[in-house]
Parts: C-alpha cells; structure tokens; sequence
C-alpha cells in the first residue's frame, strides 16, 4: 500500500514580521487540512501580551475630553490599543506615563517594569497642544485570541479606569493557497503556501512552530490509550436517605429553584464563577442574594444583572 509521505518545508520570503513558507508535497487533500487547522491557530490560539485598561488623570469615561489634548478618551484608547508588548510574566502589570510637555505622547514615554518589552515604541498615544500634565497608566495582561471590554470590565478596576478590546495574538495576518504539484507522474499532490505577518513580538517562524506545537499536543492525546468511562468493579454508591429526600421535592415538582446553574443557560464565564464560589443550584443563588453574590470573588455587575435577568426568566424572585 502507498504510504502516505512526509512533506518539506522551505521558506521562500523572510522579512522580519513577515514570511512566506512553502510546504510541500503534502498527498492529496493533506494541504487544505493542514493548511486550515494551521492558519486558524495562528490567528486565534497563540499567546500575547495586550493592554487591557488605562487610566488618564482627568479621564472618567470613554466620551472625556480634556483641555490641551488633541484627541478625546477613545482616540487615546485606540491608539493604547496598538501597543504591541512582549511580556515574560504572567501579570498583570502596570506601565506609568507622566509627559507635562507640549508635542506628542508616545510609547517611549511609558515606565515598563522590567518583564515588559515594547517594541513599537513610536506609537503615537496622544498630542499635547499646550504644556500641561498628562499622566496615567496602562493595564497589560497576557492571554490568547481576543479579549472584548465588556469581559474585562468585571474585573476591580479603580475608578476612572477603563477596559480596552484586548487582542492578545501576536499574528497580524495569516493565509493560505493550496496548489497542485507533481510527484513522480501523479500531479493531484498538494503544495501549501502560507502567508505570515507578526507584529514584532514573535518571529513567523517562531509563530508557525508554536502552531505546530499546540496541534501535536491537541492531537497527541489521541495516540493514548482511552480511559473507561466506568469500571466493572467500581460500586455505584447510592444516594443516602436525607439527600434523595433534600434533592426529591425538586425534581418531583419541576421547581426551578433545584435546578443546577449548569442547567439554566448562563454565560460561561458566570457559570463558572458561581461553581466556584460553592453555589451549585439556583436555590443557592436566591439564598446569596444579589450583595452577597457581588461580594463573591469573579461576580461584578454585568453577572450580577445576567442573574437576575435569569431569575426574573425563570419566575424567581431576587433580590
């Protein structure tokens, strides 16, 4: 039987962020698969560093402006947005930036600890028009893929601090072209061709062997041997006489309030936070009420009101 060939990969193109790669001859229909699984870690399963939040004296929300700065809180957040770091820590840390100079505000100007590398310090944050202080800090955390406000706001921020879209992957761009190529007198072969660009903080060939490496180890778990789902010999403990009684009336009745917080469809990310704070069933829930829930570590306001929006579905009172 023909077995199936390894393919060979060349680079046809490297320019510091960017490169082209070759692979080929990957057996036919390999390069579309291979080539679709890659790109789509690339683009969402590797690893960065990104600004989270800022603060700017004199900044409460999104819509501020401020006497002798040329650009108003969301210009300042969009362009913090484009600072590209390299961190070597889990974080999350703080950069300082303190500027009372007429002229532009930039990525030089920030203090980073010494975990953090920027390497597009140019980047353009702000214009001074008059000499005037302009101080705050950025928020930078790691993570993978992309990140949005609304996620980031449940977190204790001080106030005037506000949360950024937070894109964390350090690959800007990322396609493929599958081609067919000649092997022996079969021309039905694959070759792969993928189009990389970085912003700086990983090389593409450090990007594409990262790729790799998540997809062995995703797939590596296939090559072990499956665990039971159940043994023969293990003894199925029956439920004791007071929880079958606790757990009946629940289930006899249909009452929502057994429900567990699994069942009722809530965010997974406040699904998980109430798991962790002990709260299994919605009778838990209505029990916490909602000050004791925004006391509990991981619940803030948008969970609080996604809760009580469930509850009021559910015909629940909370209060």
């Amino acid at each position: 039987m023909e077995a199936i060939n390894i393919p060979a990969i060349k680079i046809v193109k490297d320019e510091g962020s960017s490169a082209v790669f070759v692979i080929e001859p990957f057996y036919p229909g390999y390069g579309t698969t291979v080539g679709n699984a890659l790109r789509r870690v690339l683009l969402t399963s590797l690893p960065g560093a990104a600004a989270t939040a800022f603060r700017v004296t004199g900044i409460d929300h999104e819509f501020t402006t401020l006497d002798g700065v040329k650009e108003d809180a969301v210009e300042i957040m969009l362009n913090i947005k484009n600072l590209r770091f390299a961190m070597h820590e889990e974080g999350p840390v703080t950069a300082s930036f303190k500027v009372s100079k007429a002229g532009a505000v930039t990525g030089k100007d920030l203090k980073l600890p010494s975990s953090v590398e920027l390497v597009n310090p140019e980047q353009h944050i702000a214009t001074l028009t008059t000499n005037r202080p302009f101080e705050g800090e950025v928020r930078i955390e790691r993570g993978r893929g992309y990140l949005l406000s609304g996620e980031i706001d449940d977190r204790e921020f001080a106030i005037g601090t506000i949360a950024i879209d937070a894109v964390f992957s350090p690959v800007r761009r990322c396609s493929i072209q599958v081609e067919s190529t000649r092997v022996g007198e079969r021309v039905d072969y694959d070759k792969l061709t993928i189009e990389v660009e970085t912003d700086g903080t990983v090389t593409p060939r450090e990007a594409i062997k990262q790729s790799a490496d998540i997809l062995l180890a995703q797939f590596g778990t296939l090559t072990e041997t499956p665990v039971p789902v159940s043994k023969p010999e293990e003894v199925i403990e029956t439920p004791s006489e007071e929880t079958a009684e606790a757990e009946a009336p629940d289930a006899k009745n249909n009452d929502p309030k057994g429900f567990s917080v699994e069942e009722i469809n809530l965010s997974i990310r406040t699904t998980n936070a109430l798991v962790q704070n002990g709260l299994k069933k919605v009778k838990d829930i209505l029990s916490a009420g909602r000050k004791g829930l925004l006391e509990m570590k991981g619940v803030g306001e948008r969970a609080v009101t996604e809760i009580a929006d469930k509850m009021d579905e559910l015909g629940l009172e909370f209060n």
